[in-house]
Parts: C-alpha cells; structure tokens; sequence
C-alpha cells in the first residue's frame, strides 16, 4: 500500500513544514508545556519515518548519519518518550517538571521540563528539542529529504 496523502500532508518535507517546526513553535511560546513538548518530541522522532520510509533503528542512524553518532541517544531518548506517551509506559526514560525559566532566556536558566536520560544525566526539553529540530533543519537544507 503506497501512501498519498492525509489531508495536505504528502511527504517528509510537508510533515516537516506543516506538522513539526509549527509544533515547536508552540512548544518555544510556552515551553513549560507538558503538550506541547510530548507532540513535538513525537513528530520529531516520526520524521525519522518519513524521511526514511521505515522504523528507527540505532544501528541504521549510525551507518545513515555517521556525522551524527551522538544523536543517536537523543533519538533513542525520542523513542522511549513517544512509546511511552503512546502505550503508557515510560522504559528507560525519566521526565520531571521544576519551576523555569521560558525559552526565550539562555540555556543559563532553570527551564521547567526536564528528560533523564537512562544514564541519569538530565537535559532540559527545550535543548533536547533544540538537537532534534536543528537536526531536522540541517538534513533538509541539505535536501535529504
């Protein structure tokens, strides 16, 4: 079955322009958003399906992005937080909220969604997303999708 359209929607570039960066936006307007951070950390991590026309799979995003080996956790961390907001479960990935900052401060401010990597590193939502999108805009420009 080959996929046309759902509703304007009819490839990576259009989900990418249409659904994603608009999503982020949200999420940058209002970061303290539990919403607005789980959608967009969703279609960032679906983008990976529609750009590749397949599943995410580490060992795959090693060989396609050697360049970008260090993002590989960060789409792991994606996954585990789209599963997990999908099917309520939370595997290995931790998320908590604090009193912060908006994104519109530097990354030297509290920011109020926190991600805990299995590691038990934390990174605030609004640089986790940061990585994702920026990702997302490089591979564009660079017409890989």
């Amino acid at each position: 079955m080959t996929h046309t359209s759902s509703f304007e929607i009819k490839n990576a570039e259009t989900f990418f322009n249409e659904m994603v960066l608009p999503q982020y936006e949200e999420f940058l307007r209002n970061n303290s958003s539990s919403q607005y951070a789980l959608l967009t950390t969703i279609m960032a991590y679906h983008l990976y399906e529609w750009v590749h026309k397949k599943k995410f799979t580490l060992d795959e995003f090693k060989a396609v992005y050697p360049a970008h080996n260090l993002l590989v956790q960060d789409f792991e961390v994606a996954r585990n937080i789209t599963n997990g907001t999908k099917h309520f479960s939370n595997k290995s990935v931790t998320t908590r909220t604090q009193k912060g900052f908006s994104s519109a401060f530097s990354d030297g401010f509290a920011r109020p969604l926190i991600i805990q990597y299995p590691d038990g590193t934390e990174i605030s939502a609004d640089q986790f997303l940061r990585k994702l999108i920026e990702f997302w805009k490089e591979q564009k420009a660079n017409d890989a999708f």
